[in-house]
């Protein structure tokens, strides 16, 4: 659980920095998951 819920938040500080550096528009998709934030162990 807790390491979904750190992916998470990690992937969504990822998507709303791109976004307020005007790299990703409020509208477009964001191309990664959140488990591409996962440690693979």
């Amino acid at each position: 659980k807790g390491r979904k819920a750190i992916a998470l938040v990690y992937w969504l500080l990822a998507r709303q920095v791109l976004r307020n550096r005007g790299i990703l528009s409020s509208d477009e998709e964001f191309d990664l998951e959140p488990t591409d934030f996962e440690l693979k162990i």
